[in-house]
């Protein structure tokens, strides 16, 4: 594994993690150029094997998992918008509390806050359009 990655301060890698899954999401979207996924994929999973090497708060992940789970739910169900921003205030949350240990190297309001944007309302507006592609295709 590459020593460097392991050591990035952990806004780096939320930012570098955001960007991993913006490629995945291009890959998705436009499928076809393997590039943007591939890379997408390689630098999410670094991503997470450099927070691995931290101490991570357990409350953190749960939000985190609850933030997916709530944009989870919009692949399946028409939701309202709250619930879209009730995964970003959950993204966000835990973004910010998710490296326990110690605290000078705890991730910024300044990233997170845009992390959890692109993430989420990202993550809603792309299920919304899957979610009306396979109604209009009589698919659901």
């Amino acid at each position: 594994m590459n020593a460097a990655l392991l050591h990035l301060s952990p806004n780096a890698v939320l930012l570098l993690f955001t960007l991993g899954i913006g490629l995945i999401y291009l890959e998705l979207n436009r499928p076809g150029s393997i590039l943007p996924g591939a890379a997408g994929l390689l630098l999410a999973l670094l991503v997470v094997a450099s927070l691995l090497h931290q101490q991570l708060s357990p409350i953190a992940i749960l939000l985190i998992l609850l933030g997916i789970g709530f944009l989870a739910i919009g692949l399946r169900r028409t939701t309202h918008f709250l619930v879209g921003f009730a995964a970003v205030l959950c993204l966000f949350f835990g973004f910010l509390n998710l490296i326990a240990e110690p605290p000078n190297l705890r991730i910024h309001a300044v990233v997170a806050i845009p992390c959890a944007l692109a993430l989420g309302l990202g993550t809603f507006y792309l299920t919304r359009i899957a979610r009306r592609a396979r109604l209009n295709k009589g698919l659901d």
